[in-house]
């Protein structure tokens, strides 16, 4: 492979540190906490529900679990980049309303170093934020002939630039750590207006402002046990595990109160990521079907977020699977990868008292631009999202998003031959 390729790929990965910064959702629910969290997985696993944590592929970089990175052949190196575009849904009783977003979502590059060692460089979000609603308009006064309406807006999010490295000590066992650098900008308001109230000069409008500027390290670890059992038929047990983590950020809450008085509080050592623990398992037979499962716990209860604890733990299951009828055919469908999941998970931050319930459906191609074991793939992936609320009064929250993904893999240092 020439520098050439590499160096353009390493300048892809710097514009991209800017170029995720934009937001891909426009979720009323991302106004709670961090905002909506992206779970890291691969291509593959984008399209089998989320999975990561016991998938093992050598064609896709998995940035979910770092014992993944020994899976690359030893003569290949690996660019990735990926983007999406969301198209989102809301319904409160008889309202409706739509949205259109888009955004690059993920780049990273995968580097083997020995056959039993590989390193994983990239940039993608760890949580987005990006809203802007108001409330129907509410009577208030002596008489009820005032009115307020609430509105709420906020942008931003935590990006992570991951620098990984896996290795394999013998052959069933693999293990990796990703060292991570947090860092972002959330912004969040609300305000209170009087615009259409008969004793508006009475009233004071009140915007309160939210900014976190977060930058720090996290950790995170990995490993991988592959069991042959027979014939083209193997098994993945995997684990993940993410210590409990305090985070450096600046951070302040002010209340303005037009015409009355303007607060401020500053916070710098106020907020944590949780500790987090994920079991995942898959099986393949025949060199054609990969089915897996994934479960992981984020102990958010125990993370402080403006010095208080106000989070619930976080539970996700996933479930997926894939077919590829045969990657030597000379027939190009039967080299086609088709591949379907389904992911549940409660989410960590609580609405009216109660947590909701976020679910998604995936449905996903890799199409091989060449036969072999490790060619060069282009992924596309459909996602069907849907919140189960706790209220039925509450916004109704569905999106459909599109997700292309290109995972270029090139031969490393081959020694060519003279004749």
């Amino acid at each position: 492979m020439s520098k050439g390729i590499i160096i353009s790929a390493l300048l892809c990965l710097g514009t991209a540190i800017a170029a995720t910064g934009q937001n891909s959702t426009s979720s009323p629910y991302s106004r709670y906490g961090y905002g909506s969290l992206v779970d890291g997985t691969s291509a593959q696993g984008r399209g089998m529900g989320g999975l990561s944590i016991g998938l093992r592929d050598n064609q896709h970089t998995n940035f979910g679990n770092p014992a993944t990175y020994t899976a690359i052949d030893s003569l290949n190196f690996r660019f990735e980049v990926g983007a999406s575009l969301r198209s989102s849904f809301y319904s409160s009783g008889d309202s409706k309303s739509s949205d259109f977003s888009g955004n690059l979502e993920r780049i990273g590059l995968q580097i083997p170093i020995k056959n039993w060692m590989g390193i994983a460089l990239g940039i993608e979000p760890y949580s987005i934020v990006g809203y802007n609603y108001s409330d129907s308009e509410k009577e208030i006064g002596v008489n009820n002939d005032d009115k307020s309406v609430d509105a709420y807006s906020g942008e931003g999010g935590i990006n992570q630039v991951i620098v990984g490295l896996g290795f394999k000590p013998w052959k069933p066992f693999s293990f990796g750590c990703n060292l991570k650098f947090l860092f972002g900008d959330i912004t969040t308001q609300s305000q209170v207006l009087f615009n259409n109230s008969k004793n508006k000069n009475f009233y004071h409008p009140t915007l309160q402002s939210n900014l976190i500027d977060i930058h720090d390290f996290s950790i995170s670890f990995g490993a991988q046990y592959e069991i042959e059992t027979g014939e083209d038929k193997s098994v993945v047990l995997g684990a993940t595990f993410e210590p409990k983590n305090k985070l450096n950020a600046d951070a302040s809450k002010t209340i303005v109160t037009t015409g009355i008085d303007t607060l401020t509080k500053e916070y710098d050592s106020a907020f944590e990521l949780p500790f987090t623990l994920g079991f995942g398992a898959s099986y393949k037979f025949k060199n054609r079907w990969t089915i897996g499962v994934d479960y992981k716990i984020q102990k958010w209860s125990d993370a402080e977020y403006f010095g208080e604890k106000v989070f619930e733990d976080r539970r996700k299951l996933n479930l997926g699977a894939e077919l590829r009828p045969n990657s030597m055919s000379k027939k190009y469908f039967n080299r086609v990868a088709y591949r379907w999941g389904f992911s549940t998970a409660n989410t960590y931050y609580k609405v009216h008292g109660d947590t909701n319930r976020e679910n998604l459906i995936t449905a996903g191609f890799g199409f091989p631009l060449k036969r072999g074991l490790n060619p060069t793939v282009i992924n596309f992936t459909v996602e069907y999202g849907f919140t189960t609320l706790s209220d039925k009064d509450m916004m109704s929250d569905r999106f459909l998003r599109f997700v292309l993904n290109a995972t270029l893999n090139e031969k490393w240092f081959v020694r060519r031959r003279l004749e």
